[in-house]
């Protein structure tokens, strides 16, 4: 998503890595995805490396020159590429890690888990009213699509609260179930299991 994104904004105008950080930072984008300021200027050397971009000018004074860069055609087919391939990808997909979470809790007590979900709510809480507030200023002066985005994250929080909420709610049912799990794990060899 990163490559995509810089492609994206060299495809607009030649300029640095700074203002595209900027520009995240001033979307929220870094409050709600995984590209930080580190990632972006490793994957611009990427893709000037690859031919992708090229730098055609410093400004700046001293060691505070910042490189502006502008897009190759190579880049604007690999833009496109990407571009498409995103287009293709679910919004949320119905898979995560998390759901394969709670076998797992019989490596830890109650207490420490009850903990961990506590403190993952709260996260999640603040998300939310992040969100809200983002959807209030947002109501008068948005595209259709940034609310209908902003009402995706907004649900995607709300049904992580929900599902987070479900675990606590019952702790030990959870608790039970997993170390059943935890004890057919250790009985079955399953490198020679044969489902019936």
């Amino acid at each position: 998503m990163v490559q995509l994104l810089i492609l994206y904004f060299f495809s607009l105008k030649s300029t640095h890595g700074y203002e595209i950080q900027k520009f995240i930072q001033i979307n929220h984008m870094d409050e709600w995805n995984s590209i930080q300021s580190g990632s972006i200027y490793y994957a611009i050397g990427k893709l000037e490396r690859d031919g992708f971009i090229r730098m055609v000018e410093k400004v700046g004074e001293g060691e505070k020159k910042k490189q502006v860069f502008e897009i190759t055609e190579k880049g604007r087919e690999k833009l496109h590429l990407l571009a498409l391939e995103e287009a293709k990808k679910p919004l949320q997909s119905i898979s995560s890690e998390k759901f394969l979470f709670y076998p797992i809790a019989a490596s830890l007590s109650k207490d420490e888990l009850i903990d961990a979900i506590q403190q993952q709510q709260n996260k999640l809480k603040d998300k939310q009213q992040s969100v809200q507030k983002w959807i209030d200023e947002k109501q008068k002066s948005s595209f259709a699509i940034e609310l209908a985005t902003l009402e995706f994250m907004r649900l995607s929080v709300e049904n992580q609260i929900i599902w987070h909420q479900a675990l606590l709610d019952h702790i030990d049912e959870t608790m039970q179930s997993a170390q059943m799990i935890s004890e057919m794990i250790q009985r079955i060899n399953y490198m020679e299991y044969i489902p019936e």
